[in-house]
């Protein structure tokens, strides 16, 4: 901008010019006032209305002296309109310089006392204009911020992420909202800086305003420092709450099982063999883990069986079967209502292991694929244990000729497609430890063989009740 001085010179040499211009051409006088609009205008412009104001009065001044000197005769309605004109010119343009002129210090009061940083880029990554708060936050002088390219200020693990924003902004495919990166402050420190930011590529200029946060990026990394912390104590909690589950479900499974199984045993081969019969049939890893969890506890309702009928070496009465077949209703029974997936998969295979797949099994006498599958499962993996395994009413059979009695009492007994999995866990080259020849343990309870125990040529595998 034209300083004080030179503009009043100016002016005057445009007045000056204009009524040399005036006395050289006299018959072009009228013409030449036309002219005076430029001297006004420039004082306008410079002064405000101030300017305009003492313009126009020159220029009529200047207008109405000429006439009068070369004896030019105005009507009123002359001198009226020309001081008018001039008047109106230099009112109304130096009011509208008057009021740009407070609006833009507004503009830059509030620029400079903002709180955020604001700035004015180009494309090359150059600020071209700050406001204060730059000196503020970040303690650089603002011709310091606008010396070097912005990404210098910026943490180098944060440029990478800054350049891709910076590129995708300059592209045009979107504008910058909540960007947040490191900027290094003047003592050598990072202040945290969040971002709105719009380009104008046919401006060539990017307009941006950040918000230092780094008291709250403070507080969100300790929350989440913390809600990291909660999380592990949590899992930690849930880990040992898990672990007494399974000791509890283990615990409960062996009260059962020492009742009829010295060797307390019995019931993680059935839930080891049942899950590897799972994983066969296609089960996913949660489900054969709950099958591996639940299948154990299978005879939890011998709990209830008196120790006369469950221990009883000899042939069961048919009252005394009938009280026998009820550990699968009491267990379910004593299973069922539980929120945990374990028990209620235990509460299925409860009262259901003892169905056949002819249906001519207990309690309910289902049949077929109406009988759940994890009950169908545990009958295979409950009957070949007891095969092998002594019980108070039976001795073991041998390992080969007790897969030869599952297999042949698919279809009528177990699930065929069941037995088929069975038979392929089987046949693996290493099975597992657990389904290796039994030896048979040493027992301190005397008994005699059941009256009608299976044999290795019986038709049906042992009762496993």
């Amino acid at each position: 901008m034209l300083g004080r001085a030179t503009t009043v010179l100016l002016a005057a040499a445009m007045f000056i010019g204009i009524c040399a211009l005036r006395e050289l051409r006299p018959s072009a006088a009228d013409t030449d006032e036309v002219l005076f609009v430029l001297p006004v205008a420039l004082l306008a412009l410079r002064f405000g209305l101030r300017g305009g104001s003492v313009g126009a009065l020159l220029s009529v001044g200047i207008v109405l002296g000429w006439a009068f000197d070369h004896g030019v005769e105005l009507s009123a309605a002359a001198y009226i309109s020309r001081g008018v004109a001039f008047v109106l010119l230099g009112t109304l343009l130096g009011d509208f310089v008057d009021k740009r002129r407070t609006l833009e210090e507004e503009l830059l009061r509030y620029y400079n006392t903002s709180l955020d940083l604001l700035a004015t880029a180009n494309l090359d990554g150059m600020i071209t204009r700050a406001n204060k708060a730059w000196e503020r936050v970040l303690g650089h002088s603002l011709p310091a911020v606008r010396s070097r390219p912005f990404i210098e200020f910026v943490h180098p693990e944060d440029r990478q992420a800054t350049m891709a924003e910076a590129a995708a902004l300059t592209e045009g495919s979107r504008e910058t909202i909540g960007f947040r990166n490191r900027c290094r402050t003047a003592d050598g420190g990072y202040r945290w800086l969040e971002w709105n930011a719009h380009a104008s590529p046919s401006e060539g200029t990017i307009h941006a305003v950040a918000r230092d946060v780094s008291a709250q990026q403070q507080a969100e990394q300790q929350l989440a420092d913390s809600a990291q912390l909660l999380e592990d104590k949590v899992a930690e909690r849930t880990r040992e709450l898990e672990a007494a589950r399974a000791e509890t479900l283990q615990r409960l499974a062996l009260a059962a099982e020492y009742r009829d199984d010295e060797t307390s045993e019995h019931t993680e081969r059935v839930g080891a063999m049942a899950a590897q019969i799972a994983a066969q049939l296609g089960l996913d890893a949660e489900q054969v883990e709950l099958v591996r969890e639940a299948a154990p506890l299978h005879d939890v309702g011998k709990l209830a069986i008196p120790d006369t009928i469950l221990l009883k070496p000899g042939r069961l009465t048919h009252p005394e079967y009938e009280v026998m077949k009820r550990h699968a209703t009491l267990g379910s029974r004593l299973l069922s209502g539980s929120s945990s997936p374990v028990l209620q998969m235990a509460a299925v295979i409860a009262a259901s292991h003892h169905e056949r797949w002819d249906g001519t099994g207990y309690p309910a006498g289902l049949a077929g694929e109406a009988i759940p599958l994890v009950g169908r499962i545990v009958a295979v993996a409950d009957a070949f244990d007891a095969l092998t395994h002594d019980r108070p009413y039976k001795s073991l059979w041998p390992v080969e000729q007790s897969i030869t009695e599952i297999r042949r009492a698919a279809g009528g007994q177990f699930d065929p497609r069941v037995v088929d999995a069975f038979l392929a866990v089987q046949a693996e080259p290493e099975p597992a430890p657990l389904f290796a020849e039994p030896q048979r343990p040493a027992r301190t309870r005397t008994r005699t063989r059941r009256s009608g125990a299976p044999s290795p040529s019986a038709r049906q595998p042992a009762r496993q009740a």
